[in-house]
């Protein structure tokens, strides 16, 4: 269970808290209105911003807490680190007299880190009461000296990575203006054990968890709209046909199953209910086909004697991306849904492949080949503007959005074999996931999990 200081304020004095707001509503207009301290968005080549994180406390001393406590505040302060948006400043770099051994701060206490070139400060406190874990964080403002942000947590100890991962992300939120992606996670394939099986991992790169577990092989995983389920294409009886699997009780079941391929699904849903475009075999060319959620029916999009592939959602759900070699090698194109008017997306290159529609629908990710070897570009929806993102050695494959829209996840063998890594949109911060043997492909981030 989560909940915030603001909400127990909420329940418990609510009368109270009208009356507080209205006043200072009255008093101060621009009360309410958060601060953007980092614009991330419109401006992603900025400085990382200054913060310091403070040891959390642990005000019982009892065994356990302390090691708990600091366990938290590690993973916050990698979680900022990993960002790329922060320049993080441990407890020993603080200037000597601000070490701070609690979490509530005096207002006399701003005052000595006056000329320390930090903005922030995080603080925090937890507590273990049996197999429960109690706590909360504090962010300051340094420079206007005056508290930003605090939340509570409480859940099961077992929790105490999920509850730093929620902390970070609260941090980035005050300060960014947007949620942070610190409670997401990646899917991958792997042939860590042999076959190829699909597997999750933490943003950070913790938390390693094998989801299918049949003999068979298991390609391209895709994440429903809630997060609980994933969707990915399995050789089990002998055709590629389309699987979900539960996360929460891992019960998996196929859902499209014809003759030759069933793969790729990109999901929409609005007013008129989940809806699903996947490739599927006619003719003995792959093609793309929207389909309810549920139901066995299901339109074709495409048709003639090319290939569609790897069909990629707009988020408005009025586009589709897709690749093509209707011309000859594979380009990415565009087509509506309604109308099925269709346009050509690339042109540098003669294999463009793997679109990917950014959550925000500014920018279309997919490969490009060049020399032998795939990097990674971005292209505006109207083909105006594209950009290299990665260099050098090696293929850059799979690019998948973070929920955000502010990193990409992709495969690459810049360092040999086959791995999973996470890189921001500008292509800086690249970062790999996966450090253990076996080549890993095909990662797909999740939404965010509540």
């Amino acid at each position: 269970m989560f909940y915030s200081l603001q909400n127990l304020w909420i329940k418990k004095a609510f009368g109270l808290l009208i009356v507080v707001c209205a006043f200072l509503l009255l008093m101060y207009p621009g009360y309410g209105q958060g601060k953007v301290y980092l614009d991330t968005i419109t401006n992603p080549e900025l400085a990382p911003f200054p913060i310091a994180v403070a040891d959390f406390a642990s005000p019982q001393k009892i065994d356990g807490e302390r090691e708990i406590a600091q366990s938290i505040q590690r993973v916050v302060m990698n979680d900022l680190t990993l960002s790329g948006f922060f320049r993080v400043t441990a407890p020993k770099d603080f200037p000597a007299q601000a070490q701070v051994t609690r979490s509530f701060l005096e207002r006399s206490e701003f005052d000595v880190w006056d000329g320390s070139g930090v903005d922030a400060l995080v603080t925090g406190s937890f507590r273990v009461s049996g197999n429960s874990l109690m706590g909360s964080f504090r962010l300051y403002d340094l420079v206007e000296k005056k508290f930003i942000k605090g939340t509570r947590y409480e859940g099961k100890i077992s929790e105490w990575r999920r509850i730093a991962h929620r902390i970070a992300n609260e941090i980035v939120f005050q300060i960014t203006g947007e949620k942070g992606i610190f409670d997401t996670r990646i899917a991958f394939v792997s042939k860590k054990t042999g076959n190829k099986k699909i597997y999750l991992i933490d943003f950070d790169g913790e938390n390693l968890q094998q989801v299918t577990r049949n003999k068979s092989i298991n390609i391209l995983p895709r994440w429903t709209p809630d997060g609980k389920r994933l969707l990915y294409t399995s050789f089990i009886k002998r055709n590629p046909d389309l699987y979900a699997i539960d996360l929460a009780s891992g019960r998996d079941y196929r859902i499209s199953y014809r003759n030759g391929i069933n793969a790729c699904p990109t999901w929409f849903y609005d007013s008129d209910g989940e809806k699903m475009i996947l490739m599927l075999k006619q003719n003995d060319r792959s093609h793309l086909f929207l389909t309810k959620v549920g139901e066995k029916s299901a339109i074709p999009l495409t048709s003639g004697s090319a290939n569609h592939a790897s069909p990629s959602w707009s988020p408005d759900g009025s586009q589709v991306a897709y690749v093509s070699d209707q011309t000859g090698g594979p380009q990415v194109y565009i087509m509506t849904i309604k109308g099925k008017t269709t346009r050509r997306l690339s042109y540098q290159g003669r294999y463009n492949v793997s679109p990917a529609w950014s959550p925000k629908g500014d920018w279309i990710a997919y490969c490009s080949r060049h020399n032998g070897s795939f990097k990674i570009f971005l292209a505006t929806p109207d083909g105006e503007q594209v950009r290299q993102l990665t260099q050098g050695p090696g293929s850059y494959e799979d690019p998948a959005w973070s929920p955000d829209g502010r990193y990409l996840a992709f495969s690459s063998t810049k360092e040999g074999g086959a791995a999973i890594y996470v890189m921001s949109i500008n292509g800086t911060y690249q970062r790999k996931l996966t450090v253990f043997r076996g080549e890993s492909t095909n990662p797909a981030w999740s939404p965010h999990l509540e």
